[in-house]
């Protein structure tokens, strides 16, 4: 990253200038303290200008200056020099009188912004709303709610140790201490609280508490015997230690008594945020950890204070431990029953991208760290002995961040949630219920946004429902009065008030433009951006970091309805600016402690734009292009939904990603005047602290005048940074922050953790060789797996050309080469006639050489005749891995029709479907036979499908079809083996011994495999069922068989 300060211009001025100028009767340099200006700017253009406004000056003044020395009229002829001449000592007395350079502006004056229409949101709020109960009294963080049996007591357990009794009441005025856990030897915090089943005869509580992280007997289970006094106490010289397991960053720590009387544990990873899962103990069953273990504590085995109850599930398995009831989880933060049916429910902390309840299952695997939910994380690593199961829920980091698990409700006071399990997210503060059969989710809403931070959920008299927060207040749910939308909220452009004129994009006072230095691909579009706040505040600085929630330390605070504004333009004749097309404006609205994202679309007159629905939409328009063969082409725009704005605009990126010093840092067009845009904002008073002389700068990717690795980490930073960083989304363990050195990035040399997509002795970026680099590859090619993965839909040809020779100038070191001997070759040969067919098809028998194929395509180094055969062969390979790379060399209109261009799933869905015909297409289209079976028809590849309609319905079915690679069964992972002589296999492992490895291919082959002939054995992201397998099928074809599969049960 570049740092400048405020660009110089330094006057030099001759003996003579000198002379002429000190002889001025100015008495600030009586004293001879002639220093040029050096922060006022220079280029030619604000040269002239100056000149131009003071030629008349000069003429006006000369009248008087008659009477000073001869020297002194020369010098101030109307010339250049007379500039000069004038110029320095106003710039030395600038200096001398305001203490600091002056300083080139585009605006002079700031004015408030008045004519803001964007206020409140457009969405009704939620039906509900959190209110404080209990008053007059309040906790020091704490952690868990528990009644007490037989009483009208609750106790809180506080985080450092203290554990507080009251009544339940919400009158009550104070606590009563009951225990304070820091008193025992080696307590560093305290998590869980249970009562015994049989309390009223036992008086037992278990205490869940743990000490300094790294030691191994660090977390604990207790038991503490509770006094029948009034206030109650806990002795704590009664405690029995029960269980003991490793502490470390994550350490779940929740109890509870099931129906069965058992207790159940949750523990979680042992590990911090990153590096995910670094005990590798997510699948391991070895130990007590990412688990929750089921234990009898009412009878004893030899050498334990409890017994293994007969049916927990792993209690034969050699090598386990047979405390385990479920495992796979990452940092289980609270469980609970259905007082109903007996099932137990967790919410599971996520890590990057995704927040998921839990209806926990005997024996059941919930993925960590193969797998963040649904999302693969460590694909690598050896899954445990049972499947992995989905979610029963799940949120992504768009609107929860720390998911806390929550308590079912049967409280009289709130008739509509009665018998629904409610939960909620601690950073994020939001509420949902659902509701669930036994089999599936039956409803589920959105109940409360809240400014708490949620910590647990506690049962009150009469079923109600307590809400912990971990600041200090205890809450409940309450209808919400306002629960509606804001009716005026603007649905045209025009209606905002961030214009004066929008046909001519000019904006209302108060409405700043302003650009940033690395603009981010967007499918060959220009980008007009605006910055409004109401009034005229001046922004102050987070003093400290809570990524969590947004607050990045050192960034601006917006006040609420601050407005970001993007209007985004597309050529209509490539090359033309003068035919750009306004197609959408993006809109950013800061609404209390939320960003809120609009999108208005322009309509064909531009003369004004409509505010689009919450869902996506497209529109293809032709574009006249030179360098097509027809001189034009098709460009579908995709227009974002507002969930998708989100996905970029991430809270752990601080939201707002372009306005900020480094992208700031340069010169802006103000109408005719080119100023440097920091200074005009600080000229305005927009900062209420003064900006360093020094400067940091991210460089334009695309200036040559710049160092080939700052082009390229600007190029990432600006395109991938807001999902691949610490929480951003990208569930690669690296880093794309521009501030970053390269080595602490992990992009280097590092492994990819979602598949090699065929590509031997694949990295993430291989140094020297960007035909064995992921990053390249993803860049390069269409279809599923290319990044960016939103925001574009085109391939970025010159950043693309960029990433290529950036990672070219990386030192290699003793790495090997992706390209053969024969690979390098056949690059030659293909400028031969008679060898470029053979030579292309070669290369493009592997990833590797097909994008060493490619690149010769775009340096554009061969014949018009091979570069044509070359995208006919390359574009009609039958490996979806080489064709996707070459698929832009296709017209729009005739790629494949993926889903959310072309095939709309709703329209499938609203056919009906004849099962009767649905069976003659799965058994005479070959597409579906030739893999899977149904009853003794069909061969099996893939999943059996002969009760496929019990597990999912027909929506679900089609998006397995459409979107085979979304959500892979782990049973039916494909495999890429590569041996020690270059070969590479890929497809099921359907056997595997200490010999050798059977692998069953697409087209049902098995292939035996020496272990002693394998170099490595990598799990792919991708699917073996093909992408495209609806490409040639018509809706009522999909909609019959779809009826057929949903009818097999």
């Amino acid at each position: 990253m570049a740092v400048t300060e405020w660009p110089p211009m330094d006057f030099k001025l001759s003996t003579f200038q000198t002379t002429a100028v000190r002889s001025l009767p100015f008495p600030a340099l009586a004293k001879g303290t002639m220093e040029p200006a050096s922060k006022i700017e220079s280029d030619s253009e604000t040269f002239n200008v100056l000149i131009g406004s003071l030629m008349g000056f000069v003429r006006r003044i000369s009248e008087p200056l008659k009477s000073f020395p001869p020297f002194i009229r020369i010098a101030l002829m109307p010339n250049k020099f007379t500039l000069l001449l004038l110029l320095s000592p106003a710039a030395v007395l600038m200096r001398i009188d305001a203490g600091e350079p002056s300083r080139k502006v585009g605006v002079e004056r700031r004015v408030p912004w008045t004519t803001s229409r964007l206020v409140g949101s457009l969405e009704p709020p939620p039906p509900y709303r959190t209110e404080r109960i209990f008053s007059d009294i309040k906790f020091n963080e704490p952690v868990t709610i528990a009644a007490m049996p037989g009483s009208n007591r609750q106790f809180v357990v506080e985080l450092r140790g203290n554990i507080y009794s009251f009544p339940d009441d919400p009158d009550c005025k104070k606590l009563d201490l009951a225990a304070d856990l820091s008193k025992i030897a080696g307590h560093w915090r305290s998590y869980g609280l249970t009562f015994h089943p049989r309390f009223h005869e036992n008086r037992l509580v278990y205490i869940c508490y743990v000490g300094k992280n790294g030691d191994p007997k660090g977390s604990r289970v207790s038991r503490f015997k509770v006094s029948d006094a009034n206030p109650p106490t806990i002795d704590l010289k009664s405690e029995v230690i029960i269980m003991e397991w490793p502490s470390g960053g994550h350490n779940g720590g929740c109890l509870q008594f099931g129906k069965d009387g058992y207790l159940y544990i949750s523990t979680g990873d042992g590990s911090n945020p990153a590096p995910p899962d670094k005990l590798n103990t997510g699948q391991d069953i070895s130990d007590l950890l990412a688990s929750v273990l089921r234990i009898d504590v009412d009878r004893a085995e030899p050498g334990k204070r409890y017994a293994i109850p007969r049916d927990n599930p792993f209690i034969n398995t050699v090598g386990a431990r047979p405390e385990i009831w479920a495992y796979g989880f990452r940092n289980p933060w609270k469980m609970s029953f259905d007082p109903r049916s007996g099932d137990l429910w967790v919410g599971d902390v996520g890590w990057e991208m995704w927040e998921y309840i839990f209806r926990v299952e005997r024996g059941g695997n919930y993925g960590w760290s193969l797998y963040e939910g649904r999302q693969p994380v460590r694909p690598n690593d050896k899954r445990g002995p049972t499947p992995v199961l989905p979610p029963t829920v799940d949120h992504d980091h768009t609107e929860a961040r720390s998911i806390t698990g929550g308590r079912f409700y049967f409280g009289a006071r709130l008739k509509e949630l009665h018998g629904a399990y409610i939960y909620g997210d601690y950073v994020t503060g939001k509420l949902w219920g659902l509701r669930h059969d036994g089999t599936k989710v039956t409803w589920q809403r959105h109940l409360a946004d809240s400014p708490l931070q949620i910590i647990d959920f506690g049962e009150g008299r009469g079923g109600e429902l307590y809400i912990l927060e971990h600041g200090s207040t205890i809450n409940r749910l309450v209808a919400n009065p306002a629960a509606k939308a804001n009716a005026q909220f603007p649905r045209k452009l025009s209606e905002t008030g961030l214009f004066s004129s929008v046909k001519d994009h000019v904006p209302a006072p108060g409405v700043l433009p302003y650009s940033i230095n690395a603009e981010p691909w967007a499918d060959h579009a220009t980008v007009e951006r605006l910055f409004a706040v109401p009034g005229t505040p001046k922004l102050e600085k987070y003093q400290t970091s809570n990524l969590q929630i947004g607050v990045v330390k050192g960034a601006w605070i917006y006040p609420t309805d601050t407005v970001f504004a993007k209007t985004i333009s597309l050529e209509m004749e490539r090359g033309n600016p003068a035919s750009r097309r306004r197609l959408e404006t993006q809109i950013l609205h800061r609404d209390g402690l939320e960003w809120r994202a609009y999108n208005y679309l322009w309509n064909d007159e531009q003369t004004d734009a409509v505010l689009a629905g919450p869902e996506g939409s497209q529109r293809t328009f032709t574009i006249r292009d030179a360098a097509e063969p027809t001189g034009k082409r098709q460009q579908t725009w995709l227009f974002a939904g507002r969930t998708e704005c989100l996905i970029c605009h991430t809270t752990r990126a601080g939201s707002i990603l372009g306005f900020n010093v480094p992208q700031l840092n340069r010169e802006h067009a103000y109408g005719k005047v080119s100023a440097h845009q920091l200074a005009t904002l600080e000229h305005l008073g927009l900062f209420a602290d003064p900006l360093p002389k020094a400067l940091p700068r991210i460089v334009n990717p695309f200036d040559a005048k710049e160092s080939l690795n700052d082009r390229a980490r600007a190029y990432l930073h600006t395109n991938c940074a807001h999902c691949h960083r610490r929480g951003g989304g990208g569930t690669a363990v690296f880093e794309l922050l521009h501030e970053l050195d390269l080595k602490k990035t992990l992009l280097v040399g590092t492994a990819p953790s979602q598949g090699t997509f065929g590509i031997p002795a694949a990295e993430n970026v291989a140094a020297g060789d960007p035909f064995r680099s992921i990053l390249y590859y993803r860049m390069a090619k269409l279809g599923r797996g290319r990044m960016p993965y939103s925001g574009s839909s085109l391939i970025d040809a010159r950043g693309l050309a960029l990433i290529h020779d950036w990672i070219r100038s990386l030192d290699p070191g003793a790495s090997g080469a992706s390209l053969t001997e024969r690979q390098r070759a056949a690059l030659s040969d293909l400028k031969k006639p008679t060898k470029s067919r053979e030579a292309s098809m070669h290369l493009l028998a592997t990833p590797s050489g097909a994008l060493a194929l490619l690149k010769s395509l775009d340096e554009q180094v061969l014949s018009a005749s091979v570069r044509k055969q070359v995208i006919a062969d390359a574009t009609s390979h039958p490996d979806a891995q080489i064709r996707d790379l070459f698929e832009r060399f296709v017209p729009e209109e005739k790629r494949v029709q993926r889903l959310g261009a072309v095939i709309k799933p709703a329209d499938i869905l609203a056919l009906t479907g004849d099962p009767v015909r649905g069976r003659q297409v799965f058994l005479q289209s070959g597409q579906c036979k030739n893999c899977h079976r149904v009853g003794n028809e069909g061969t099996e590849i893939g999943p059996d499908l002969s009760q496929i309609g019990k597990k999912l319905d027909r929506a679900r079915i089609l998006e397995s079809i459409l979107e085979p690679s979304k959500n892979i069964d782990p049973v039916y992972t494909t495999y890429a083996v590569e041996t020690t002589n270059g070969t590479l296999h890929t497809g099921l492992i359907v056997r595997k011994s200490a010999k050798e490895v059977h692998l069953k291919d697409a087209q049902g082959k098995v292939s035996t495999i020496p272990v002693t002939m394998i170099d490595s054995i990598t799990p792919q992201r991708i699917s073996m069922m093909p992408e495209l397998l609806l490409r040639d099928m018509t809706p009522r074809e999909v909609a019959d068989l779809l009826e057929y599969l949903a009818s097999l049960k």
